[in-house]
């Protein structure tokens, strides 16, 4: 039987990964689900905040790999508590060192797309073996939306303003009515 954290995340870090992986002028492909969507603003928003840091790895042509097992080290020592905030930098810089500036020959597309692959298995290996408790006690992937999600979107709260308007015009022209009356 399939471990449903397991699937879960290496679908989400798939998702992640193949969207920055993509060539330039390439469309965005759709994300795969809701926490994939919030996975990408929340990154963007770490890799703008950072951004000379981030930009000096976009296009990496070294080992990503090997870059990547040595990030996760250096960000995740052994017995180093994981949270939110570290994980979305190790998936920020993921998706950056796979990223690309410029369109690539066949050969060089291919080994970006394995390299996303192997660093997924990486990632996934690491968070689930290593971290596994603290993520179920997070809620998993679903906490991760309760924590960066975004507030209640605009329309909930106009359309909140908009009854609690209603009600009160109810309530004065009751009571307007009313004190006629007696």
């Amino acid at each position: 039987m399939a471990d449903p954290l397991r699937v879960r995340t290496r679908l989400l870090l798939t998702d992640y990964l193949t969207f920055c992986a993509r060539e330039p002028g390439d469309p965005e492909p759709p994300p795969t689900s809701a926490e994939a969507a919030l996975l990408r603003s929340v990154a963007e928003q770490i890799q703008q905040q950072h951004h000379f840091f981030f930009s000096s790895f976009v296009g990496y042509q070294g080992n990503r790999v090997e870059l990547m097992t040595q990030m996760v080290d250096a960000v995740l020592p052994d017995g180093q508590d994981l949270n939110w905030g570290r994980l979305v930098l190790l998936l920020a810089f993921a998706g950056t060192i796979v990223s690309q500036e410029q369109r690539n020959r066949l050969k060089d597309k291919m080994k970006v797309l394995q390299d996303c692959q192997l660093i997924v298995a990486l990632l996934c290996n690491r968070l689930l073996r290593r971290h596994r408790s603290w993520l179920e006690a997070q809620g998993g992937w679903d906490g991760f939306c309760v924590i960066f999600g975004s507030p209640l979107p605009l329309d909930f709260w106009s359309t909140l303003l908009i009854k609690t308007f209603l009600s009160c015009v109810i309530a004065t022209a009751i009571l307007f009515v009313w004190k006629r009356l007696l």
